[in-house]
């Protein structure tokens, strides 16, 4: 299914505490399988602890362990901490392409194509799914989903109530803030505390004007991030916040805070990605929201039906002794009641079971985006080394936030880059 796409350098009981030693456990004794995840949220959690508890009652003695972390605590300095902790996972959270890479380079991932196969776990997935989950050719993952980690959702209700149309270009996406702003309200709301919200809104706006190509080049350090392409691409998300289209906090409240705000009425946009369905059930089931993919940017270099995305999957730690338990512990979760459980919170897994069902009408929509995608940019924090996405995503913000040109901001940005 998914063979015909373009990838562009897309090669993402509960414990809440971190440990500082060293290693996973070796000690044959040992029987808990510990699994570290991201917040799993309320609609999800009470499937994983469904399918701890047929796990723990088909194996005599063992027990089942759920590390959650909070989303940017877990993607920036808790996975590695956990990792290299005393009793670290035995499978874990990630997202494909060059943080894969990384975890097989650091020892803390590899080939678990023959566990899959002789596990029978191979035997629940949707054919094609594990395209994309390898590193240096090896399958390195099991898959969980994939998410397209930029699209600007709307208040679908705002939009009516001013006669709005969704925009398919960007001078109709301007004419469309410009409306909601004289009426006196937030065209985009988003929270970039932490840098990677804004950075994969405005990576997808560079890739868009500069060119996929070159885009990937720039963050693989084959192309100096300050040229005249990224700064005319960062000057048109400079532009919208020179407008006045982008709150003012944006740099200053986390992106949850900016969901809970487009929730409340307070913005006719969220640029944000497909998890935003399962929020959206948790915290504002009433809600009515819907999404468009980034609108066509005139005279841009990239493909303008490009989309952002990520495939994110479970780790399985190469220095774990219990990979036969990971496996059977994820056949559990998969299995087609479960599978139809967690999807109905707002994630569809890549599984058979799964193929041909009835799927929450905004899942449905994000999957046909995802299906029918020639183009896939990666974001720059799960799809390039992490320093140089830093330098970008401050660099963006720095724009975003007026603080700094975008000449200036990527000035700064490659000087940063060079020094790596």
């Amino acid at each position: 299914m998914f063979k015909r796409k373009k990838f562009v350098a897309l090669a993402a009981a509960s414990l809440l505490g971190l440990g500082i030693l060293s290693g996973c456990s070796s000690d044959s004794s040992d029987k808990v399988l510990r699994l570290a995840t991201p917040s799993l949220g309320e609609s999800e959690l009470p499937v994983w602890e469904a399918a701890k508890a047929a796990f723990e009652a088909s194996h005599d003695g063992w027990t089942v362990e759920f590390i959650q972390q909070d989303d940017d605590l877990y993607s920036t300095v808790g996975l590695p901490t956990l990792l290299n902790g005393k009793n670290s996972p035995d499978a874990y959270f990630e997202w494909a392409g060059a943080r894969l890479d990384q975890r097989v380079a650091e020892g803390y991932a590899g080939d678990i194509s023959s566990e899959i196969e002789s596990s029978g776990l191979k035997d629940l997935f949707a054919d094609g799914a594990f395209a994309g989950y390898d590193s240096n050719g090896a399958l390195s993952m099991i898959p969980r989903t994939r998410d397209v980690t930029n699209v600007l959702w709307y208040n679908v209700d705002m939009f009516n109530k001013l006669g709005v149309t969704p925009p398919k270009t960007w001078d109709e996406l301007n004419a469309a803030c410009a409306k909601f702003v004289a009426a006196k309200v937030n065209c985009f709301v988003q929270g970039n505390k932490d840098l990677w919200t804004v950075g994969n809104w405005g990576g997808h706006i560079i890739s868009r004007v500069a060119g996929e190509a070159l885009y990937a080049e720039t963050l693989q350090k084959s192309k100096p991030m300050n040229g005249p392409e990224f700064v005319k691409g960062l000057q048109v998300l400079a532009d919208l916040s020179k407008a006045g289209y982008v709150n003012e906090s944006v740099n200053s409240i986390a992106d949850n805070e900016a969901a809970s705000q487009f929730f409340q009425g307070k913005a006719a946009f969220h640029p944000i990605g497909s998890w935003l369905i399962g929020t959206q059930k948790d915290e504002a089931p009433n809600f009515k929201m819907d999404f468009i993919n980034l609108p066509a940017i005139s005279g841009g270099a990239g493909n303008q039906d490009s989309i952002m995305a990520v495939y994110t999957g479970y780790a399985v730690n190469a220095k774990s002794s219990k990979k036969v338990e990971v496996m059977d512990f994820f056949k559990e979760l998969y299995n087609a009641e479960n599978a139809a459980a967690i999807a109905a919170s707002g994630t569809t897994l890549l599984v058979k079971s799964l193929a041909s069902g009835a799927l929450d009408p905004l899942t449905e929509k994000i999957n046909t985006l995802l299906n029918g995608a020639t183009v896939v940019v990666a974001p720059p924090d799960t799809g390039f080394e992490l320093p140089v996405a830093d330098a970008l995503n401050a660099a963006q913000a720095e724009a975003i936030g007026g603080k700094s040109s975008p000449q200036d901001a990527l000035d700064a940005a490659q000087a940063k880059v060079d020094a790596l």
